[in-house]
């Protein structure tokens, strides 16, 4: 470090000892035209006197008792010190012309002096002291225009080099520094802690990180370097020279205070975040201490850490520590940025309202803040897809007012003209567009896009059908075009939509044909896995979902495709009896979305899966798990309900009562409470406890009169009374219900439960008239396709071919693909045959084989009748192969056995007739 002007006798005491020694050498007097002075006694005494006012800080009184030594022992052996003592003196007591004086005429006298350096850098050491930057300038000029100790000189640089920094002169301070560091001198590493410090404060990064390590490198145990702290790291990391910024950040930190660590830890996680390795960062973002004054930048950094780590629900909360207490007005960059990227992670885990309200105060608290155009462009991005279109065209022609060449106003633009369309408003659609244009954002044609959006608004409308037309044309319009993709798309959504799913998959598959690349790809590789599981082919639906699996990209959708194929893929395999595929499936639901979305439903699945392959305390022990880690699950009553049912299968009546009166307990408003109590009844007819089995079916029907299960209960109430001989009862129960009833959709159940009850009792007659009051109070869908398919078998018993043929058609028309669907084919066949209508049979059987060929039972029956028909038809031949399809197909199949026994010739394998 450099000295000042009033410690540099004590600096250098080695010097003067060796001044000293040389003083005390013959040579040393031989001056030109001198003699030596052989009194020492007398001067010596002078000499010690003048040194010891000298030493005792007294430089006014010293300077002159030097003065007297050499005025009175001017051949002395020491009057070259006395002369540098004398000269060092006057400088100290604030003489320095006399100073300067002194320190020439050494110089002059002992050139060759240790001391001589030392002199010529002592005005210059004074100089600088006293802020007299000119003189010191000159002083330190001329110290380093004469040769001397490698000390002295570094020292004069250094000295010069600060000159020059406090004179504003960088460029001459460098060149002084750089001289000064040149030599292993104690100077040296003040010299470099000097240089890089300088290029640090000019974010000269690239010069400051060179200084740096070279300190580091040459002189590691140095003050200065430990001085220096950071800022290596600080100027390697500005350099773009990240890892190793992050690597000396590391490095340094074990040996800082705890701001200072705070600082590298800092410094370390917000370099590692910008090279992408979001996990180290949010490692050594962890470290910063939660009081430290770097806690709100670190907390923003974590949270973007955690964002990129795919875990945006922990990063909420640390966004929200970034901004926490800020009550100002406006907010600072730290709660601007952090507002910002909450919105982004509320956006990633559904919350989409709070995303909303985050990326508006990211704008209004920060107006001119770096992220608040971006915030903008998120927010109409956002309430466009939630389908808030004058509030996405607020918002973004306000990013467009805000800076009209920015770098988000051309996308802004475009989306703002595609907001203008949703909302009918395709004048303004096109300015939008037209701006996009000239911006070079828009996509080409703007005709084209604008016949796009009015096709979807149709869409969005519900208005399916007309939509599968409106955007078919788009895409034929322009099949190389920019929307023809998109509204290809769309047109296959629209036919699935609206149930039409061959139509849907017909599309879905041209559009992946002819658009393998585009941005829906994975959308439609997913709707169209769904048309199989909606028309229940559920191996289909298995295969489509694995190939959806195995080419998804997780292209940022916000509806969780990737977790709902995991979801209707384990379904799939579960219907098809593939229990151990399905669990495995199931199994991978949790990790694959944010907060374990849909973990509840694949726990929920499995124990099913358990319980169809008889594995029950496997079962009961999944459901339990449900309990235990989704609390607040709706599939929670569903658990307890399924496990009472399962406990009851199983014959432990009172387990099974138990899980049931703790739904009824825990969750007495669940939509699974009415089949809680159900359950308890049922179990009490099991136990023949009729009159306790008779009070609970009633309270189920007093206190649910409008659930689903009113069928059931009444159902089970009938028997009861029925077993106690009391069944003139039941149409007293009915008129004191339905006197209660006053919504249509629960006295439709309940006359549906009526009807049941006299279809079990026979009386067919009785349950028509039930029916038809039924489907004539606008039953919701599913009891409407159930009691069409009761009505038509009633028909039917009544030998009512038509009404039922009629009834069946309705079914179908109704509900193609629902889950009576094949049934009601298979009924329509068989009363179609038995009505006479041959080919309307066959036609059936065949409908049914090409629509629904995984379901092997209704299937091969539909073979048989198919045959029947054929045979009748005068077409033995095409009534063989159907039945040789039967055997080949459905080998299993209920209906085998008896056409293997008939026709023995037609099973695989077998010889022709004319075989000898």
């Amino acid at each position: 470090m450099p000295l000042r002007s009033c410690d540099a006798p004590r600096a250098f005491a080695s010097l003067l000892l060796t001044a000293l020694v040389w003083a005390a050498s013959p040579l040393s007097a031989q001056t030109p035209g001198a003699s030596l002075d052989l009194s020492p006694v007398p001067a010596e005494v002078v000499f010690d006197e003048a040194r010891s006012l000298y030493d005792g800080d007294l430089y006014g009184p010293a300077e002159r008792a030097f003065a007297r030594f050499l005025d009175r022992h001017p051949r002395h052996l020491r009057v070259a010190e006395a002369l540098y003592y004398r000269a060092d003196a006057a400088l100290l007591s604030d003489d320095p012309v006399l100073a300067a004086a002194l320190f020439g005429q050494f110089e002059t006298d002992f050139p060759g002096h240790p001391l001589a350096a030392s002199a010529r850098l002592a005005l210059g050491r004074y100089y600088f002291a006293r802020g007299d930057d000119e003189r010191a300038e000159d002083a330190l000029n001329a110290a380093l225009a004469r040769p001397g100790p490698p000390a002295l000189l570094a020292e004069a640089a250094y000295l010069l080099g600060l000159t020059h920094r406090r004179q504003g002169r960088t460029d001459a301070a460098v060149a002084a520094f750089e001289r000064a560091a040149q030599d292993e001198t104690p100077t040296a590493p003040a010299a470099l802690y000097a240089l890089g410090t300088l290029h640090l404060n000019g974010q000269r990064w690239e010069r400051s990180a060179g200084a740096f390590s070279r300190l580091q490198a040459r002189y590691p145990a140095s003050p200065e370097n430990a001085q220096a702290g950071l800022a290596l790291a600080e100027s390697l990391v500005r350099a773009g020279q990240l890892a190793q910024g992050a690597d000396e950040a590391d490095r340094r930190r074990p040996t800082l205070d705890r701001d200072g660590a705070d600082r590298a830890a800092l410094l370390s996680g917000e370099s590692r975040l910008r090279l992408g390795d979001a996990r180290r960062a949010e490692e050594a973002l962890a470290e910063v201490s939660a009081d430290s004054r770097f806690a709100r930048r670190a907390a923003l950094a974590r949270g973007r850490a955690l964002l990129m780590l795919g875990e945006p629900s922990t990063s909420i909360d640390l966004f929200r520590v970034a901004y926490a207490g800020r009550t100002e007005p406006e907010d600072d960059a730290v709660a601007h940025e952090a507002r910002y990227y909450e919105g982004i992670a509320l956006k990633a885990t559904g919350r989409l309202g709070e995303a909303a309200d985050r990326f508006q105060e990211t704008y209004d608290r920060r107006p001119d803040g770096g992220y608040a155009e971006a915030a903008l462009l998120e927010l109409g991005v956002l309430r466009y897809e939630r389908r808030q279109y004058a509030e996405a065209a607020s918002s973004l022609r306000t990013l467009i007012d805000l800076n009209p060449r920015g770098p988000y106003a051309g996308e802004a633009a475009r989306m703002l003209g595609e907001a203008y369309a949703s909302n009918n408003q395709p004048g303004r659609a096109r300015e939008a567009f037209q701006l996009a244009e000239t911006l070079g954002t828009a996509t080409a044609g703007t005709r084209a896009e604008v016949a796009f959006q009015d096709a979807y608004a149709i869409f969005r409308d519900g208005r399916y059908a007309d939509a599968i037309i409106a955007l078919i044309r788009v895409a034929a319009s322009d099949p190389a075009g920019p929307r023809a993709g998109e509204a290809l798309f769309w047109a296959g959504e629209s036919a699935f939509l609206n149930r039409e799913y061959a139509r849907a998959e017909e599309i879905l598959a041209d559009f992946l044909r002819g658009y393998p690349g585009h941005a829906r790809s994975d959308a439609a590789r997913y709707v169209l896995a769904w048309t199989y599981f909606r028309r229940r082919d559920y191996a289909r639906a298995a295969d489509a979902f694995e190939r959806f699996l195995s080419a998804y990209t997780r292209s940022g959708e916000l509806v969780p495709y990737y977790a709902d194929a995991l979801l209707r893929l384990g379904d799939a395999y579960s219907v098809l009896g593939r229990y151990q595929e399905a669990r495995l499936v199931y199994a991978r639901v949790p990790s694959a979305t944010p907060d374990r979305q849909g973990g509840d439903y694949a726990l929920y699945q499995t124990a099913q899966a358990f319980g169809r392959e008889g594995r029950g305390d496997d079962a009961i022990a999944t459901y339990d798990r449900i309990l235990r880690e989704y609390p607040q699950s709706e599939l929670y009553a569903q658990s307890l309900l399924a496990q009472g049912a399962l406990r009851s299968a199983r014959g432990e009546d009172s387990l099974a009562v138990a899980s049931y009166e703790r739904l009824l307990q825990e969750r007495p408003s669940s939509p699974a409470a009415p089949a809680a109590l159900l359950g308890i009844a049922d179990v009490r007819t099991n136990q023949g406890d009729l009159p306790r089995a008779e009070a609970t079916y009633r309270r189920v029907l007093d206190r649910y009169p409008s659930s689903p299960l009113t069928a059931d209960a009444f159902g089970g109430l009938a028997d009861v009374l029925d077993q106690q001989d009391r069944g003139e009862e039941i149409d007293i129960v009915f008129r004191e219900v339905d006197g209660r009833l006053g919504d249509v959709e629960a006295r439709s159940r309940l006359r549906y439960a009526r009807a049941q009850v006299a279809l079990v009792a026979g009386e067919d007659s009785v349950a028509v008239v039930f029916l038809e009051e039924t489907l004539a109070g606008s039953p919701p869908p599913d009891l409407e396709a159930d009691a069409l398919l009761a009505l038509a078998g009633a028909y039917a018993s009544l030998g009512r071919r038509p009404d039922a043929i009629r009834t069946l058609r309705r079914l179908l028309a109704r509900a193609p693909d629902g889950p009576l669907a094949a049934e009601a084919q298979l009924r329509l066949a068989d009363a179609l045959f038995a009505s006479g209508d041959l080919d309307g049979a066959r036609a059936a059987a065949a409908l049914l084989v090409s629509r629904y060929p995984t379901d092997e039972e209704r299937a091969a029956d539909a073979l048989v009748i198919e045959a029947q028909a054929l045979r009748a038809l005068g077409r033995p031949d095409e009534a063989d192969d159907r039945l040789r399809l039967l055997l080949q197909r459905y080998p299993d199949a209920p209906a085998a056995p008896a056409v293997r026994e008939q026709r023995p010739d037609l099973a695989p394998g077998s010889p022709p007739e004319d075989a000898p």
